[in-house]
């Protein structure tokens, strides 16, 4: 039977065999023999922020929702990191691929250091990892899913692991950088606002001590208050003495009168003196100690309003913030899903059927060319 074969295959076209007989024979030999299973493991995941609108009429409304351009940013940041030397380095340090796609299970074509891939340094390894690691962001839904082949199912899980993990902890910094940016200035200006109320107090409290007055306003009062009092007695005094004068001329108490008159008098024009008139009256130290006061004032409504911003700033960057939801986590594959033996197989057969037709066609045209 076997020789009937033989002989059937001699007899066919040297053309066909070469074109359509070996390159499929070696692809059975290959991907029935040769070519180890692919494991992939997949996780998905969305970066949203609660400030976005959220649709309720359904998940996919939902995740299209969460979708904007500061979570969009971040999802392009998280692509970049993965295909990223860091992300490798980060790898490599923590799993060693070098080990993980380069050992003796894996077939001599595919592993890292066979023959399509014969250099070991660490520039030809970040190129096999971006071939081995994908991650796709949906134009619609903002889903990104993330896939990770490996030649065990364990490899491509932790890989996977691993990768998702390090997506969160940018989301986490992302999120830390901005808050750090949203507040800094508004703490500066409580700083700064803080920095003149402490001046400007300080500044009241030297004009007070070096003056000897606590608030010319309110001693000005106490003092018109204590000249009323005694502008009172004065009054009353005068009246007794031209009562006295007009009906008992030689009264003794004439004399006590006059002199309690008189230095009534001079106490009350003493005490209107330390209010005005001279150069160390309150109401010469009243212009300047209104000036401390109102900076003062207006020191502290600056803090006030400072203060009130900075909370602002908090609350606006705590709105902002990004979170990182994962939809489904990395899975561990129970069965390897590349490579597709049969398909490919019937792959490479129907493209050498399609070149051996064309090159049957031209090459039957140029002998009946030469037939001519």
């Amino acid at each position: 039977m076997l020789q009937s074969v033989w002989n059937r295959v001699r007899n066919l076209n040297k053309l066909f065999i070469y074109v359509v007989l070996l390159p499929t024979g070696l692809s059975i030999l290959y991907f029935g023999f040769i070519a180890s299973p692919v494991y992939i493991s997949e996780a998905s995941f969305v970066v949203y922020s609660p400030s976005q609108r959220i649709s309720t009429t359904g998940l996919g409304s939902l995740l299209s929702s969460l979708g904007g351009s500061n979570s969009a940013s971040a999802a392009e940041t998280i692509h970049a990191y993965i295909e990223s030397w860091d992300a490798l380095m980060s790898l490599q340090k923590t799993y060693d691929l070098k080990k993980i796609y380069g050992n003796d299970h894996i077939d001599i074509f595919n592993r890292f250091g066979g023959i399509l891939y014969p250099y070991t340094s660490m520039v030809k390894l970040l190129r096999y990892y971006q071939s081995m690691v994908t991650d796709k962001l949906g134009t619609t839904d903002s889903i990104t899913k993330l896939e990770v082949r490996a030649y065990s199912a364990e490899d491509a899980r932790k890989i996977n692991a691993f990768l998702l993990q390090k997506s969160q902890d940018i989301v986490n910094q992302l999120n830390e950088n901005a808050r750090h940016k949203a507040v800094y200035y508004a703490r500066q200006d409580v700083k700064t606002a803080e920095e003149k109320l402490k001046q400007a107090t300080l500044a009241l409290a030297q004009y007070r001590n070096m003056h000897g007055v606590f608030n010319p306003a309110a001693q000005s009062a106490l003092q018109l208050g204590m000249v009323s009092k005694l502008q009172d007695q004065l009054i009353t005094q005068k009246t007794q003495l031209d009562a006295i004068l007009a009906h008992a001329p030689d009264n003794p108490q004439i004399p006590v009168l006059k002199s309690s008159i008189k230095a009534l008098e001079g106490e009350i024009k003493t005490q209107e003196n330390k209010v005005t008139g001279s150069g160390q009256s309150l109401a010469s130290k009243d212009t300047e100690y209104e000036h401390l006061s109102v900076n003062q004032i207006l020191a502290e409504k600056l803090l006030e309003a400072a203060v009130t911003s900075l909370e602002q700033a908090r609350l606006t960057a705590q709105k902002q913030e990004l979170y990182l939801e994962t939809i489904s986590r990395p899975n561990l594959p129970d069965a390897p899903q590349e490579p597709k033996r049969v398909e490919d197989v019937l792959a490479v057969l129907l493209v050498s059927l399609m070149v051996w037709g064309v090159l049957s066609i031209l090459f039957a045209g140029i002998r009946e060319h030469h037939a001519r």
